[in-house]
């Protein structure tokens, strides 16, 4: 707890940018507040692996996920949201994942509940041809936003997300990652009043579960940073301007976190209501 609470201190104020020439290869739709900073309130967003099936088209797609949203909004315990993301560059081990957001460990161990014992069966049978996953790959993660985009979101457009799955280098500390976050924070300030990062939105994400054991892809990390953007050419004019040289909140970060990129495109299923 005092990890989460160090890093939920830090995260308020920090972003690196990542590193540009690394292949932009886990959110999320969720509260549309103006607000920036965010305030650290928590939330559980759980990842979970997905395949498409035989009959799976963007259509049969479409059906699955109204279908989803009708029986979250007549469950005693939805989830809060629920978005997708497919990789920028394709893995044997999934096509994409489904994330609920959910307001507690308790909500998401009763709507689980729920759907095993009242809607699974019926569901799989109609839909897991279209896309069918895998209830044993679920990755829980408690999340607190670190900026929030000033403009709302359309939730029908593709949206891009990049995962920073980070730790800090030899010898850095939660201070020196206070620092550099004070220098973003005053960097995304001054980048905004430009007109760019506007439909930019970023969270810290702890992993609940021991990622060296966890059997996900990426197994070395502390914590996960989460970056969204409202578009692919949003997100390009955001990175050259964080990556432009002299950028010393960039630089900072980059001297005190390792961190693994990897892409994905971003849909929305549920919005997340404020």
């Amino acid at each position: 707890m005092k990890l989460i609470t160090g890093l939920a201190v830090t995260a308020l104020l920090l972003v690196g940018c990542g590193d540009k020439n690394a292949e932009m290869d886990v959110a999320a739709e969720m509260d549309m507040a103006a607000a920036q900073p965010a305030a650290p309130v928590s939330t559980f967003v759980e990842y979970m692996y997905c395949d498409g099936g035989a009959d799976f088209s963007p259509e049969n797609y479409a059906k699955l996920t109204a279908a989803w949203n009708l029986i979250s909004e007549e469950s005693p315990v939805p989830a809060l949201g629920a978005f997708a993301i497919r990789p920028k560059v394709e893995t044997e081990l999934y096509d994409g994942m489904w994330a609920n957001i959910w307001s507690s460990v308790e909500a998401r161990e009763a709507g689980w509940k729920d759907w095993v014992e009242n809607h699974a069966e019926a569901f799989g049978a109609e839909f897991d041809s279209t896309l069918a996953c895998n209830a044993e790959k679920r990755f829980l993660f408690e999340t607190m936003p670190i900026t929030a985009p000033v403009q709302e979101w359309d939730p029908a457009q593709q949206f891009q997300a990049s995962y920073s799955f980070c730790s800090f280098k030899e010898g850095k500390t939660q201070a020196d990652g206070e620092a550099a976050g004070a220098a973003f924070a005053e960097w995304i300030a001054d980048q905004r009043t430009l007109g760019r990062g506007l439909n930019y939105m970023a969270y810290l994400q702890i992993p609940t579960f021991d990622p060296e054991t966890a059997g996900g892809s990426i197994q070395d990390y502390t914590f996960v940073r989460a970056d969204f953007w409202g578009s692919a050419d949003e997100q390009a004019a955001d990175m050259t301007a964080c990556m432009t040289e002299g950028n010393t909140a960039r630089e900072m970060a980059d001297a005190i976190y390792d961190c693994q990129d990897v892409g994905f495109d971003l849909y929305s299923i549920k919005r997340m209501e404020s």
